[in-house]
């Protein structure tokens, strides 16, 4: 990812568009020129638009096509077949395709389920900014066309890749070019152990938010595996985060996805003078074994274990009941999003968990709870919008579209 992206230099965003509609001689399907609008014409990655077409004959199939191209120059496309109402037009909020590469009524789902021509150097889709180009076609013909800009950040942000040998953990530092100190995360992903969490500090970067994802097994000079990681670890992160200049002194937040909010609250349990904060995603309620192969511990902390269960989904464990984390000492806000067809890790088990032990504890931090009741385990990455080389679930693209709101307005109420 850091090779689309550049190493520590600024990210040109561009800022001009044109917007144009197309046809020639007006088929038998069609009642008058066809015109398509875009609102926004120009948007930001994790915006929605809206896509709308008139001067349809009602009861016509009208295709419409998207396509774009990649940082790479690997073309990415969709297509979507429509029965046109009895007004003439298509809203892809309102209306749903017969056919296509996504179903059921959504305004986005032309953008998310674009899929790249040939295989591309990177799993995502994303460069700096991309133009799309929307066409619609009526009895094979195309009749009308437009194009839309999609920025990825409303202003530059910087990628800087830390490497063990300089700052003693590695990772990726996403920096926002905006004044003033403001709350910063820390990115802790789940049992791929890398730097797992994709774009996720690219996108909270565009939004204004310093972020570090750490990677801790996995990578040269780190554990192969999810065994026996020491938290001071992390702490070496935490403190190389909190030193930068942009990072408010009392605003930096942990955010774990599933085995990683292990380690989150955790850090928040332990160090509570670092963390002033946890977003849980997808996440655990009890430390638990290692993996794969759940042999030993996961954690460590002053070269000892942590207490660990192998019981996968019991809330209460019997075989070390210290395992469960004592998540009312966390001093600071929770935030919490799982997922209710969890095939992975029975996340809303343990999210509802967290919430009752914060609950009987009268927790004085804000805490809050987001369910999504049909997504599967990959809403994890929480970002919306993504068309990824590997395909997606559309239930859990869905529910990130719901989700990042709620996070975005959690984020905003740090202080």
């Amino acid at each position: 990812m850091s090779g689309r992206w550049g190493l520590a230099v600024p990210v040109v965003m561009v800022a001009a568009l044109s917007t144009l509609s197309c046809g020639g001689s007006t088929p038998a399907s069609s009642k008058g020129p066809v015109t398509i609008d875009v609102t926004p014409i120009s948007s930001v990655a994790d915006e929605a638009v809206r896509i709308a077409v008139r001067g349809l004959r009602p009861g016509a199939k009208a295709r419409v096509d998207l396509r774009s191209v990649d940082y790479h120059h690997v073309i990415w496309s969709s297509s979507a077949l429509f029965r046109v109402g009895p007004d003439g037009e298509l809203d892809l909020n309102r209306d749903a395709p017969v056919a296509g590469s996504y179903s059921g009524e959504w305004g986005m789902g032309l953008l998310t389920s674009m899929r790249p021509s040939k295989a591309s150097e990177a799993a995502y889709f994303w460069g700096p900014a991309e133009t799309f180009t929307l066409a619609v076609r009526l009895d094979g013909r195309r009749v009308a066309s437009a194009t839309f800009l999609r920025r990825f950040s409303p202003n530059p942000i910087r990628l800087q890749r830390l490497r063990l040998n300089q700052v003693g953990f590695i990772g990726e530092y996403w920096l926002p070019t905006v004044s003033g100190k403001r709350p910063a995360i820390l990115i802790i992903g789940g049992s791929n152990g890398g730097e797992a969490a994709g774009l996720l500090g690219a996108f909270l970067a565009a939004r204004g938010y310093p972020s570090v994802d750490v990677a801790y097994f996995g990578e040269p000079g780190l554990p192969t595996t999810l065994e026996s990681i020491p938290l001071e670890y992390f702490v070496k992160a935490l403190g190389w985060l909190r030193a930068q200049p942009h990072v408010g002194q009392k605003q930096v937040i942990v955010l774990g996805i599933s085995r990683g909010s292990e380690a989150a609250f955790l850090l928040a349990v332990h160090y509570p003078a670092l963390v002033n904060g946890v977003i849980g995603s997808v996440p655990d309620s009890v430390a638990l074994c290692s993996y794969p192969g759940c042999s030993g511990p996961a954690w460590t902390l002053d070269g000892r274990a942590l207490p660990y269960s192998h019981e996968l989904g019991d809330v209460r464990p019997t075989d070390d009941p210290a395992a469960i984390i004592p998540i009312e000492r966390v001093r600071g806000p929770v935030f919490l999003a799982c997922a209710g067809d969890d095939q992975v890790s029975p996340s809303c088990l343990y999210a509802n968990a967290i919430m009752k032990r914060l609950d009987s504890h009268q927790d004085r931090y804000r805490h809050v709870l987001y369910r999504s009741p049909n997504a599967g385990h990959l809403i994890g990455t929480l970002f919306p919008y993504e068309p990824l080389a590997s395909g997606h679930n559309s239930i859990d693209e869905r529910a990130r579209e719901t989700l990042w709101p709620h996070l975005m307005t959690f984020l905003a109420h740090i202080n």
